[in-house]
């Protein structure tokens, strides 16, 4: 793509500025320079009605961060519903549009293992009170009962299960992470699957093995019955808790939800991983634990002590183990500076641990199928892998049926599939920056961070480089990359269109659009001899 013409206004600057003296004329016109440079670089020259300056983005492949592992959503709430479809059609459709080649390509599969709040508790959606594998007529009051496979019925949650195997059956899906947010109403304070009270932690301390047990149970049967169908060797790990610091509890409890005080919840982990250990050594399996899918990582916010938690888990030995920290972007959006403080306090204090953005969603009501909406998204997926330096990326519904910004796609009910920009500004991320890619530098001159221009970019194992580019501006950008390769395949979104695809050669710039979201893949030429 060609540079485009820029027009020198020097002559009319000059005239501008003529007074009298000539020292006071040169010395005028030397600060004239210097703040109209200023201004172009902060504004991209749009006070001067100029396109003389250019974005520059700088790639620099010896300069590289974190190794990309996953991209994924929730099977949450929908699927129960959605996967008892007889529209069989439809329910293909929306698995190719997440999991499949044409679609998402998601490589991640997050399956919530139900407490049982359907059975007890009046929640106004009963989908947010799953189903659960256990029979509880079979509970007799030995909570021994839960480590016995034979008190459970592996038919129970047939939507979400229909739903998985298709998704699996699509080949794309490496890691599985089965996610719960309560434990099984029997084993709680109250019997129900969020507490009395807010901000108390409802799990029993003499259940902590029991609730160990009772998700081992789940996930060994569905691995060995449904996962080694597809593929034995997807990953698979296990978070027994989700968003910790919240509150759970009272009287408009929504859905099920469990609050943990920070040495309540690292005994619980101590107990679950110690049972892990036992698990995988007498089953032959490498199951992981998932910590602690933290709801907000901001220091400044008080009601999430992040540093208590995380400081509390460190005081155990098996916290050495663990190679990934899950978070939730929740409360820190396009925040750079919570971003910043928490990569860099857990990089100075447990240098070796990554961290992974488990879920997220736009936390406001109403479906905003806008292009502005799409570029907010990318914002918060880039500002994700660039500052926080996540190794995984996961949206939080991967089908919602709610008037909210809560979804990838949305079910009307009946047999119709939208997708939003939203979607298709992640499929810029999770369709091309594959399992292993490696971060590179990517410097950009925008000092003051206001010419709508971000990016991201990745080096995949087959050596072609990924670079994300987004454009907020209402402008049409043309950006210089330093250290591109010459052959590139632009992936193009708009607001009138989605994932447009064109090939060319690199002539010096790349034009992106105003109000839009780009992926180039860009590969060296091939030599004579190859």
């Amino acid at each position: 793509m060609k540079e485009v013409n820029s027009t020198d206004s020097g002559n009319s600057r000059q005239k501008i500025y003529k007074f009298s003296k000539k020292h006071v004329v040169l010395v005028t016109l030397i600060g004239a320079l210097v703040v109209a440079t200023i201004i172009c670089s902060a504004f991209g020259c749009y006070a001067l009605g100029v396109n003389f300056a250019k974005t520059v983005i700088t790639l620099d492949e010896t300069k590289t961060y974190q190794t990309m592992q996953r991209f994924g959503a929730s099977s949450a709430w929908v699927y129960q519903e959605l996967g008892l479809s007889q529209d069989d059609n439809l329910k293909n459709t929306a698995m190719e549009m997440l999991y499949g080649d044409t679609g998402l390509e998601l490589n991640t599969f997050r399956y919530n293992v139900g407490a049982g709040g359907v059975e007890v508790d009046n929640y106004e959606d009963k989908l947010r009170g799953a189903e659960s594998y256990f029979i509880a007529d079979r509970f007799n009051g030995d909570y021994g009962v839960f480590a016995d496979e034979s008190n459970y019925d592996f038919t129970r949650d047939k939507g979400v299960r229909n739903m998985f195997e298709k998704a699996l059956a699509l080949g794309n899906i490496d890691e599985i992470v089965f996610f719960a947010n309560s434990p099984h109403y029997l084993m709680t304070q109250n019997g129900k699957t969020s507490a009395d009270q807010k901000r108390q932690s409802n799990l029993k301390e003499e259940c902590y093995k029991a609730y160990s047990d009772y998700l081992l149970v789940i996930v060994g049967y569905l691995y060995k019955n449904v996962v080694c169908k597809y593929n034995s060797q997807i990953k698979i790990r296990i978070s027994p808790v989700n968003e910790p610091q919240w509150d759970w509890g009272g009287e408009n409890s929504t859905q099920e939800g469990c609050h943990y005080e920070p040495k309540e919840l690292g005994k619980f982990y101590d107990v679950f991983y110690s049972t892990l250990t036992a698990f995988n050594a007498n089953n032959s399996t490498e199951f992981a634990m998932d910590i602690f899918e933290s709801g907000n990582y901001r220091f400044d916010d008080r009601k999430s002590k992040v540093k208590s938690y995380i400081e509390e888990f460190a005081k155990y030995d098996w916290f050495d183990s663990l190679d990934t920290l899950s978070v939730h972007s929740y409360g820190t959006d396009l925040n750079k500076l919570s971003r910043t403080r928490f990569h860099n306090y857990i990089k100075n204090t447990y240098d070796g641990l990554n961290v992974s953005v488990s879920e997220y969603c736009v936390m406001q009501g109403g479906v905003d199928d806008s292009m502005d909406m799409g570029l907010y998204s990318a914002k918060v997926i880039m500002r994700d892998l660039n500052v926080l330096n996540a190794v995984g990326w996961n949206y939080w519904l991967s089908v919602s049926k709610y008037d909210y910004e809560d979804g990838l796609l949305y079910w009307n009910g009946n047999n119709d599939l939208k997708s939003t920009k939203r979607y298709y500004a992640m499929g810029h991320f999770s369709k091309y920056i594959t399992y292993g890619s490696v971060r590179i530098d990517s410097k950009y001159n925008d000092s003051f961070g206001i010419n709508g221009v971000e990016c991201v970019a990745f080096k995949r194992v087959d050596g072609s480089i990924v670079l994300v580019v987004l454009n907020d501006s209402k402008r049409d950008k043309d950006i210089k990359v330093k250290g591109a390769y010459q052959n590139i395949c632009e992936i193009l979104t708009t607001q009138s269109s989605n994932w447009v695809i064109s090939q060319y050669e690199y002539d010096e710039y790349i034009t992106i659009p105003a109000n839009s979201i780009a992926t180039y893949i860009m590969t060296a030429p091939q030599s004579e001899e190859e």
